[in-house]
């Protein structure tokens, strides 16, 4: 009788963490039992695994399943407790290297289904701004804060770096606007959301054309209600939709996540984010958040709800992303004074010029570049983005 081939350490390996070495396979008898399926639904085997990356399983049935664990090389991402839906929320970073995604679901009495998939990185275009065409989209208020109209070209002085550039395009408002508007459901928000409805429905119907729009609701989680919407009235139905406020903040989350729904192209980028809560729940960090905004050329306006000294905490660091982008960060003590707001938003966006050059620095080297704009008007306020990321194109 020969010998018996002795186990590999490897596959001895594999066997006691129940991964599978000849494709998904349940990892345990009594799951294997229990007849249920486990299947990864987020991300899929095409969707790039950078930024904020949306983890989504399924189990069929969900009886008796505890929690759904997703790991990233190996490394815990996020958690999903029951009951359904399992998904949670992980940055992923700007990496492009391909990952494995491993999905453990737990049942009760200690049974688990696995299931892994390789994930692919970010395409390395995606994230940086080209240097071909710089848009600078401009806002100009006189001393009262009111829009100043009908300037031209020549009204606009516009340097990089403290060089002076040659303005190649010129448009007042008609700009193609692309518009994530992410708003908070978290508990904290309950009594708040039959005026938090109204206000976005108003905010979506009185927007300037031509836009296409995006609704994100979040609390620790982020939830896509609608992506790139042109119909107006499908918007709608996405903010009657927005479910029963519960859970924690995750506000930083949901900022990446607004920024990676943009779509690529020559619009106006634009995030508006409303939130009434600290931030205890993110996985993001304000520094990847600065870097995200400056990347994705996107203007963000932010408005935050409520009184004390966690608020206004959040209001400091929300008022720093909002400047590098050219927005703005606006308080209210009261939900009934969003629509207002919202309103004055809306208004810089229908009173925006553009600015577009072909940077003098032809190098595309990742660097920083500094924009300023002035009019040769010292009572007007100018308002742009302060810079972009000299990137490899769009």
């Amino acid at each position: 009788m020969e010998p018996r081939p002795r186990m590999s350490w490897v596959m001895a390996a594999c066997m006691a963490l129940s991964w599978p070495l000849a494709g998904p396979q349940a990892s345990n008898a009594r799951a294997q039992e229990a007849g249920s399926v486990l299947t990864i639904v987020e991300p899929g085997p095409q969707t790039p695994l950078a930024g904020i990356v949306g983890m989504r399983a399924e189990v069929v049935p969900a009886v008796d399943v505890e929690r759904v664990e997703f790991y990233v090389n190996g490394v815990p991402a996020c958690t999903a407790p029951a009951p359904a839906p399992f998904e949670c929320s992980w940055d992923a970073g700007d990496s492009s290297e391909p990952r494995i995604v491993r999905v453990v679901a737990r049942f009760r009495g200690g049974g688990r289904l696995v299931r892994s998939m390789r994930a692919r990185g970010r395409p390395a275009a995606l994230f940086s701004a080209g240097t071909d065409v710089v848009l600078v989209p401009v806002v100009v208020q006189d001393r009262r804060g009111r829009f100043v109209e009908g300037l031209t070209p020549d009204d606009f002085d516009l340097f990089e770096d403290g060089v002076r550039q040659d303005a190649s395009f010129f448009e007042a408002s008609s700009v193609a606007l692309d518009l994530v508007l992410a708003v908070d459901f978290s508990a904290s928000m309950t009594a708040a959301m039959g005026p938090l409805r109204f206000a976005a429905r108003h905010f979506i119907r009185e927007l300037p054309e031509p836009v296409r729009l995006g609704l994100i609701a979040f609390n620790d989680r982020t939830y896509v209600l609608a992506r790139q919407e042109q119909n107006r009235a499908v918007l709608s139905q996405a903010v009657d939709a927005l479910p029963a406020p519960f859970g924690g903040t995750a506000l930083l989350d949901a900022m990446n996540y607004a920024l990676d729904l943009h779509g690529d192209g020559q619009a106006h980028r634009v995030v508006v984010l409303f939130s009434d809560g600290d931030d205890r729940h993110s996985f993001s960090v304000v520094d990847a958040v600065q870097e995200r905004i400056r990347a994705r050329q996107a203007t963000v306006y932010v408005v935050t709800m409520g009184r004390g000294r966690e608020i206004e905490r959040v209001r400091e660091l929300l008022g720093s992303l909002t400047q590098v982008s050219g927005g703005r960060a606006f308080s209210i003590e009261r939900i009934e004074q969003l629509d207002g707001v919202l309103a004055h938003i809306r208004d810089r966006l229908r009173n925006r010029y553009f600015l577009a050059y072909q940077p003098s620095n032809p190098q595309r080297d990742g660097t920083w570049r500094r924009i300023e704009v002035r009019t040769g008007n010292r009572r007007h306020q100018v308002t742009a983005r302060e810079g972009y990321v000299a990137g490899a194109g769009f």
